[in-house]
């Protein structure tokens, strides 16, 4: 089998089924298999168990994106894993154009298509720098969103280049990416401490560290709309960025250690508490009060 796609389904079976729908017309010159993996959906999947063309795995719990990943490898028998997010769209045969650029590039361990909004614009989220104190300091206070052109501003998402050439890159996009086989295994997968979020660039900063490189791959593209399955589980904008917050924390203690992860939780705790005051928002304080306690 030359690829895997691995969803990891959470009350998203429409969505997901509207994506397999894309991936079986657009994918060719290649053998596939489709796993989704189901985290307890309370909405069912019988769709998704009426369909034989996709293999399908019951979890008993939510036990996290990163988890159910994982639990779809084990299911997988491709040399290539294709992770795919529920509310992704094939607009082109990106599949087999990752799976050859890999072919061609022994020492890539994963890669990633351009990632296009539902108007056909260009998510600059599709390929980003590591999490790092400085670039923390530029998302936290937005001036990496204020001033996306600024060549200091922009480093954490690369947005000073256009995106519309091939790369290195220190991360790409958890929603579409391709791994080989045999670097995720070596790596022991995702790290299932993240419940959602993060899950990627640590995975892609092993890869890093284990001596393969990451990839950008302008020449294929997926649609993303983003979102669908979070929105729905943290009910709300602040729920699922304080989400994020606790993700970054097992990043920085588990890549920088504890002294700067402090420092990074300190900066957090000042940033929010200048964002509940100029806003006169008391929900970023909730921020600030898990930032006190600490992970």
């Amino acid at each position: 089998m030359d690829v895997s796609f691995i969803y990891v389904n959470w009350n998203s079976q429409g969505e997901i089924m509207q994506s397999v729908r894309t991936v079986r017309e657009q994918t060719r010159g290649l053998s596939y298999e489709i796993v989704v993996v189901d985290n307890d959906s309370a909405q069912g999947v019988d769709e998704l168990a009426a369909d034989p063309g996709i293999v399908l795995v019951r979890n008993t719990a939510n036990a996290g994106f990163g988890a159910g990943c994982n639990l779809g490898v084990r299911h997988s028998t491709g040399r290539y894993l294709f992770f795919f997010n529920p509310d992704t769209r094939m607009v082109c045969n990106a599949a087999a154009i990752l799976c050859a650029y890999l072919d061609a590039h022994p020492r890539a361990g994963a890669a990633g298509p351009k990632i296009l909004e539902s108007d056909g614009s260009i998510h600059y989220g599709g390929a980003r720098s590591f999490h790092s104190l400085f670039n923390e300091f530029l998302e936290h206070s937005a001036l990496a969103f204020r001033f996306p052109r600024n060549p200091i501003a922009g480093r954490p998402y690369y947005s000073t280049w256009d995106h519309d050439s091939t790369r290195e890159v220190d991360a790409i996009h958890g929603a579409a990416m391709v791994f080989r086989r045999d670097v995720f295994e070596r790596l022991g997968g995702f790290d299932e401490r993240y419940f959602l979020y993060c899950e990627e660039v640590d995975l892609c900063k092993r890869t890093w560290n284990a001596g393969y490189s990451v990839h950008y791959v302008h020449t294929a593209s997926i649609i993303h709309s983003g979102k669908h399955s979070s929105n729905q589980y943290f009910d709300g904008f602040h729920p699922l960025i304080l989400q994020h917050v606790k993700s970054l924390a097992i990043f920085m203690r588990t890549h920088y250690g504890p002294v700067r992860a402090a420092i990074w939780r300190a900066m957090i705790v000042i940033l929010y508490g200048l964002k509940a005051l100029r806003n006169r928002d008391p929900r970023y304080l909730d921020y600030c009060r898990w930032g006190l306690r600490g992970v």
